[in-house]
C-alpha cells in the first residue's frame, strides 16, 4: 500500500512540475522594451547598439496608430499601424517569442524609408495584446490572417501585402499560409523559424535546459491540447509547405543561430512546393540577420519584394 501511495505521489508531482513548466514557458512570456536603455544593455543585441539605437529612436518618433481586433478565444489583440502615402506595398512584421514590435525597428525603419506602410502586431500574450498564453504560432497564425485583412482594409486598393516574421513570427507567417489569407498577400519572408513547436520545445528542454524530455513533453502537450484545443505537434511546416504552391517565400536563417538550427530552414526550403528562395546569413545569430549582415540582408529583401510588387517573374531572382 505504501508503494502505491508513493507512485501516486510521484505521478501527481510530475503533473504539477509539468504545469509549472507550462505556465513559465507560455503564460505571457517576459518581454524587454529595448527602447529602455537598461533593457538594450542587457539584451543579446547589445553588441549591435550603434545600429539598433538609431532605429529605436526612429521607432519612438513615429506617429503610430493603434489598431484593434479580436482573435481566437475572444482574445483582444492590438497592432501598430504606420501608413505611407502612395505606399509601395504594406509589410506586416511579426516579432518573436518574448519580443515586442520595437524588436522589429531596424527592418521597420528600412521599410518605411523604402516607401512601405507598416503593420506590426503585438503577438497574443505579449505587450499590449491580451491572452493568457503564447502558443508558439499555433493560434497566432489565425491572428496573422486577421492582421492581413486589417492591412488590406487600411491600404489603397491593389496594394500588395507581405508577411515578414522573425523566430516565432517566422513560423507564424508560414503557418498562416494555410489560413485562407487575402489575395493581396503576395509573399512571405521567414527569418529564423522553427518547423514544429513540439520539436522546438523538445530541443530547448533537452539541449538548453538539460532536462529529461519524457514524459514532461507529453504532459505539457496534453495541457496545450486542453487549453489551446491544439497540440504542439499539430503542425510541421516541412509537411505543410509541400502543399503550398501559390505564395513565394524567402527563407532566411543565421548560420550562427544557437537557438534554432538553420538546418530546419534548409529542410523547409527543400520541402516547399511554391517559388522559394534561401538566404543563409554567415554571421548572424538568432533573429540577427538584419544586424549582423545588414547590407546583404536588405539586398536579398529587395530582390525578393521588388518583382512581386511590379508583377515581374520572381524566378529571375538569383
Amino acid at each position: 500500500m505504501l508503494l502505491l501511495y508513493i507512485v501516486i505521489f510521484l505521478f501527481l508531482l510530475m503533473f504539477l512540475f509539468a504545469w509549472v513548466f507550462f505556465r513559465k514557458a507560455f503564460h505571457r512570456p517576459p518581454t524587454k522594451d529595448l527602447t529602455e536603455k537598461e533593457a538594450l544593455i542587457t539584451s543579446e543585441w547589445f553588441s549591435y547598439t550603434p545600429l539598433v539605437e538609431p532605429a529605436l529612436d526612429w521607432f519612438q518618433e513615429q506617429a503610430w496608430e493603434t489598431i484593434d481586433t479580436t482573435g481566437a478565444g475572444s482574445c483582444p489583440l492590438k497592432a501598430l499601424w504606420l501608413p505611407k502615402k502612395n505606399a509601395k506595398a504594406c509589410l506586416v512584421l511579426l516579432h518573436g517569442y518574448g519580443a515586442l514590435p520595437q524588436n522589429m525597428s531596424v527592418v521597420a525603419r528600412w521599410a518605411a524609408k523604402q516607401g512601405y506602410s507598416l503593420l506590426i502586431p503585438y503577438e497574443r500574450a505579449h505587450g499590449a495584446s491580451g491572452g493568457e498564453y503564447c502558443t508558439l504560432g499555433l493560434l497566432e497564425a489565425e491572428d496573422c490572417r486577421l492582421w492581413a485583412e486589417k492591412a488590406v482594409e487600411r491600404s489603397d486598393d491593389g496594394t500588395c501585402i507581405f508577411l515578414l516574421g522573425s523566430g516565432m513570427g517566422g513560423f507564424t507567417a508560414l503557418h498562416a499560409l494555410s489560413k485562407s489569407l487575402p489575395a493581396a498577400v503576395r509573399g512571405v519572408v521567414s527569418d529564423g523559424a522553427y518547423a514544429s513547436p513540439r520539436e522546438m520545445l523538445r530541443r530547448v528542454m533537452k539541449e538548453e535546459m538539460r532536462m529529461r524530455v519524457f514524459p514532461l513533453l507529453q504532459i505539457v502537450n496534453l495541457y496545450a491540447r486542453i487549453l489551446w484545443k491544439t497540440g504542439l505537434g499539430s503542425v510541421d511546416l516541412r509537411e505543410a509547405l509541400k502543399a503550398e504552391g501559390n505564395t513565394p517565400i524567402l527563407f532566411i536563417h543565421g548560420k550562427k543561430d544557437m537557438r534554432i538550427p538553420y538546418a530546419w530552414t534548409e529542410e523547409m526550403h527543400k520541402a516547399c512546393a511554391s517559388k522559394k528562395y534561401l538566404y543563409l546569413s554567415e554571421n548572424a545569430g538568432h533573429g540577427a540577420s538584419p544586424l549582423a549582415d545588414t547590407d546583404a540582408y536588405f539586398k536579398q529583401l529587395k530582390k525578393f519584394l521588388a518583382p512581386l510588387i511590379s508583377g515581374a517573374n520572381s524566378s529571375q531572382m538569383p
